[in-house]
């Protein structure tokens, strides 16, 4: 293979690779790490490569050139496609879950089934193939109430309906424009749920886990959770109103779900994400997502310390080692995203200060949605870069996190003010 020195691949392109990259290059036995198709905003830390192959049999050939010790898979569509499966019968050891378990995410209603065999509590449903059906199953359930497409949607394809006109509005998306693709081949209705939001993410060998701190993440655009849904501004760890109660209560649900998908014959190894909502009856599942959350990778991936890399290559190795709890140093990640993201990212504006940003103190940059142009960094997509800082407490990791993305400058760039606002007033 690649000798005493360990070549690890990490194949993603966003500010969640970078930081999963980051977090192996910290193993004291200094491993070379390659990222493909990375970006060039890593270029400066590790070896980036081209873009793999899409079809996954040619895209672990590719891999397999490079004799990597692990794979590290990081976004859903090549786990969804079977990257990991074309992998293995390679020989290759990786790190994420087979196509069949990836269906957790790429199937919410799958999702949904094995929920219910393992007796996990979750939000009412019904499938709704039209406009019409959706429209009786909200009048049903009353609002709030959530839209969602069964497939991949790059994290657009849930729409929580507060009134008719937020239904109207997800109805002509899906529906009239259907600006959703494959993933609104079917459609259901969920009964709102009310309470916090938690990410929970577990690191599992299919049977054993080490759970990481909880987290907190931002979807919507705007302060104060108002504007379109994103796929993620920013992340806080760990979470005040978190109890040991709720963490038995969470690491028994995540013991149900790995029980289920093993029974169903589509064991589960890598990280597996729960969206909980903490409600007054109890925790009860949002979501399952076959991968780190992004950006909960930013805050979270630091608590492994230098043992990321022993942790990842026990858990794709089937025998994940015990380890005592991670670090729970809070932690505050802020998303700079591009003018007109999310509707019309603008691509192609330069970005200003990154050197003097990656100076400050307990505090790393994360790229993803840039390009390289006459020796600059310029936005190529909607999510730019995650500032993540750490702290004493939540409040100085947050004061950390805003005085960096301050000296960073981009026409027209957005960012939200109030990551771990309440955290930090608690």
């Amino acid at each position: 293979m690649a000798g005493s020195r360990k070549r690890i691949l990490v194949v993603g392109s966003g500010a969640r690779e970078h930081a999963l990259a980051d977090g192996i290059r910290r193993d004291p036995g200094g491993p070379e790490v390659i990222v493909t198709p990375g970006n060039p905003g890593m270029a400066a830390e590790f070896r980036v490569v081209p873009s793999l192959p899409e079809d996954p049999a040619d895209g672990a050939a590719r891999i397999a050139t490079f004799e990597p010790d692990l794979v590290v898979i990081g976004p859903e569509k090549p786990l969804a496609t079977g990257l990991s499966d074309a992998l293995r019968e390679k020989g290759v050891l990786v790190l994420g879950p087979s196509a069949s378990a990836a269906r957790i995410e790429s199937s919410k209603l799958f999702a949904k089934e094995r929920m219910g065999e393992a007796g996990i509590p979750t939000a009412d449903f019904h499938v709704t193939p039209d406009a019409g059906s959706v429209r009786e199953a909200v009048r049903s359930f009353g609002y709030p109430a959530v839209l969602k497409a069964d497939g991949l949607a790059q994290g657009k394809g849930v729409f929580v309906l507060q009134s008719p006109a937020d239904l109207e509005e997800a109805l002509e998306k899906i529906f009239d424009r259907r600006e959703l693709g494959e993933a609104q081949t079917k459609v259901f209705v969920e009964k709102g749920l009310s309470g916090p939001e938690i990410s929970f993410i577990v690191l599992t060998d299919g049977t054993r886990f080490l759970p990481f701190p909880e987290a907190r993440d931002y979807k919507r655009i705007g302060d104060g959770n108002r504007g379109p849904n994103t796929g993620g501004m920013g992340a806080v760890t760990p979470l005040s109103g978190w109890t040991p109660k709720d963490q038995e209560e969470a690491c028994n649900l995540i013991e149900r779900a790995l029980w289920g998908m093993r029974r169903h014959g589509t064991p589960f190894q890598g990280f597996l994400y729960a969206g909980f909502m903490k409600t007054p009856d109890g925790l009860k599942v949002l979501e399952f997502n076959a991968r780190f959350g992004d950006p909960e990778a930013q805050v979270l991936v630091p608590a492994a310390g230098d043992s990321l890399l022993t942790l990842l290559e026990s858990a794709a190795g089937g025998a994940l080692e015990q380890q005592s709890p991670l670090s729970r140093t809070p932690r505050v990640a802020v998303v700079l995203a591009a003018k007109g993201y999310p509707e019309n990212p603008v691509s192609g504006s330069v970005l200003y200060g990154l050197d003097k940003a990656r100076e400050q103190e307990r505090t790393r940059l994360y790229l993803a949605g840039v390009a390289e142009r006459d020796g600059q960094l310029v936005t190529s997509g909607g999510r730019i870069l995650s500032v993540a800082s750490e702290g004493d407490t939540v409040g100085k990791a947050r004061e950390k996190a805003y005085r960096t993305i301050a000296l960073i400058g981009l026409d027209g760039g957005q960012f939200r003010t109030d990551i771990g606002l309440e955290e930090a007033e608690r």
